[in-house]
C-alpha cells in the first residue's frame, strides 16, 4: 500500500511540483495551504510523513508541529524551511521533528530523506518478537515501544532509532557522525550535529534527571554511549 505524505506549505507551485514528483515514486500525496487544515487533515485520515513548511499564514509550522505532537506522537515529521539560521532549524528538531530540509532542494534529496525517515519509522521484519531489556527499561522491537519503569514512552522515529541503536551494544561509544550513520545512513552525514537536540530530547523522556543520565551518556568530544552496567 502506498504511503500516504502530507505536504503542508502555503505556496501552491511547491506543493504541485513536490506532488508531482512523490506520486511518480509512489507515494499518495495529500496538499495543505496552512498549519490549520494540516492539523485537521492529520486528525481526519491516516497521514504516514508530513512535510511542513515554517512560514505560513494562519498557523506557521512551529505552532503546526506543537499541534500535530499532541494529537500524533510517531508520526514522522520533516520540517521545509527558507531559514537559514541554525537556530530555527534546531528549534523545529527541539519540539519533535525528526529532521529539516533548506530550501531550495532536489527532489531527489527530498525524496531520499523520506524514505530515511520512513525507514527507522517502522519495526524491521528480522527483528520481529526482539526484547531489549536494560535496567528499568524495555525496548520491544517488533511493536515499536520503549517503557520506562513499566510507563510506555511516547519517541519520535527520530529518537527511537538513536535509542536502539545505543542500547543494542551498551558501552560502546559512538561519535555523533557515527550514530548519525548507523541511526540514520548516509543520507545524513552532514547534518551530526542536529543528534544533540535529538539526544537532549530523548533524555528528556526517558530519564529522570535527564542532567544525571542514567541510560545516555555523553563523553564530551567524542560522542555517546549507552550506560555500559545496565
Amino acid at each position: 500500500m502506498a504511503k500516504k505524505v502530507l505536504v503542508v506549505d502555503d505556496e501552491h507551485n511547491l506543493r504541485e511540483t513536490i506532488g508531482s514528483y512523490l506520486r511518480n515514486e509512489g507515494y499518495e500525496i495529500v496538499e495543505a495551504s496552512n498549519g490549520t487544515i494540516a492539523v485537521q487533515l492529520i486528525k481526519d485520515n491516516k497521514i504516514d510523513m508530513v512535510l511542513l513548511d515554517i512560514m505560513m499564514p494562519e498557523m506557521d509550522g512551529y505552532q503546526a508541529l506543537r499541534e500535530i505532537r499532541s494529537i500524533q506522537k510517531k508520526i514522522p515529521v520533516i520540517m521545509l524551511t527558507a531559514k537559514t539560521d541554525e537556530v530555527d532549524k534546531l528549534l523545529g528538531l527541539e519540539m519533535g521533528a525528526d529532521d529539516y530540509i533548506t530550501k531550495p532542494f532536489s527532489m531527489r534529496e527530498l525524496a531520499a530523506r523520506i524514505k530515511a525517515v520512513l525507514r527507522r519509522s517502522m519495526p524491521k521484519e528480522e527483528e520481529e518478537d526482539e526484547i531489549i531489556e536494560r535496567g528499568d527499561m524495555i525496548i520491544n522491537l517488533s511493536t515499536y515501544e520503549v517503557f520506562v519503569k513499566g510507563q510506555k514512552i511516547n519517541l519520535t522515529p527520530t529518537e527511537y532509532s538513536i535509542l536502539v541503536t545505543l542500547a543494542q551494544k551498551p558501552g560502546r561509544v559512538y561519535s555523533r557522525l557515527q550514530l548519525m550513520n548507523n541511526a540514520f545512513g548516509e543520507a545524513y552525514a552532514n547534518y551530526e550535529r542536529s543528534i544533540d537536540t535529538h539526544v537532549s530530547n530523548l533524555r528528556k523522556k526517558v530519564e529522570d534527571d535527564p542532567h544525571n543520565p542514567i541510560y545516555i551518556h555523553t563523553l564530551y568530544g567524542i560522542g555517546y554511549r549507552f550506560g555500559g552496567e545496565l
